[in-house]
């Protein structure tokens, strides 16, 4: 009585997973949710399509919020947007246990499913925090700020929104070149996020010669002190998979 849900690796996809789940474990099957299509087959499970519903997703995040709590509800998305293929599993068996338990299951660390969601939270928001910082404009042809980051983990949705508000009367756009994603924020409008489109392909043609690219440059060199030189102590505060967008690595 085992069964896999193969679901699109998405928040909805997963969430719509969940609603779907709950109705099959609740028929007496051993529920296991696979995210994506990058899985091996097993004789001993039945695998079932799940297509996304954003009506079910809808109730699966409303539930989760009233019936558990906000913080919970922001656990389980962030976990979401993780690139480990046992997330879906992991949410699932964190959800089964808060709507038991309610707002104290973010508190259970003890039991696996609950920390294994707080671990996978706790990198994508690490993750997003070093983007914000990391992350570097350059200006394209009509005044429109571009960036390319190639993130491990789902970071947008929590890119974007940070410099919607910082920068919420320009125009801008940020691509993650590793999910195919982007954030295409108009001036004084909210962004809006833009899926398998590939932007850095569309826009290089649009790149303009930007003096203060070579500026930056120059001062990251000048401000360097070659006796205080730590290799070592640069890759742990800076990983070298973060530079390969950055203005002044390049």
């Amino acid at each position: 009585m085992n069964i896999t849900l193969v679901c699109e690796d998405c928040f909805e996809g997963i969430m719509t997973a969940v609603y779907d789940g709950w109705v099959y474990m609740n028929k007496g099957y051993q529920v296991n949710i696979q995210p994506g299509m990058g899985y091996t087959p097993s004789f001993f499970s039945e695998y079932v399509a799940i297509e996304t519903d954003v009506k079910k997703a809808e109730k699966v995040a409303r539930s989760i919020r009233v019936k558990i709590s906000e913080e919970a509800y922001v656990m389980v998305y962030r976990s979401c947007q993780h690139y480990e293929q046992d997330k879906a599993d992991a949410v699932f068996g964190f959800l089964k246990i808060g709507y038991a338990v309610g707002a104290k299951v973010t508190k259970m660390l003890g039991d696996v499913s609950v920390m294994r969601v707080m671990e996978l939270s706790r990198k994508v928001a690490n993750e997003a925090h070093s983007f914000r910082e990391f992350l570097r404009f350059k200006e394209l042809k009509g005044n429109i700020l571009y960036a390319k980051i190639e993130p491990k983990c789902n970071v947008i949705p929590f890119v974007s929104h940070h410099f919607q508000a910082r920068f919420s009367e320009e125009n801008w756009i940020i691509y993650d070149a590793k999910h195919i994603l982007s954030a295409v924020h108009p001036a004084g409008k909210n962004a809006i996020l833009i899926k398998d489109k590939n932007i850095d392909e569309l826009t290089k043609n649009m790149e303009t010669e930007d003096g203060y690219e070579d500026l930056w440059k120059v001062f990251y060199d000048a401000i360097g002190i070659e006796a205080r030189y730590n290799l070592k102590c640069q890759r742990t505060m800076m990983p070298l998979w973060y530079r390969k967008n950055m203005t002044e690595m390049t």
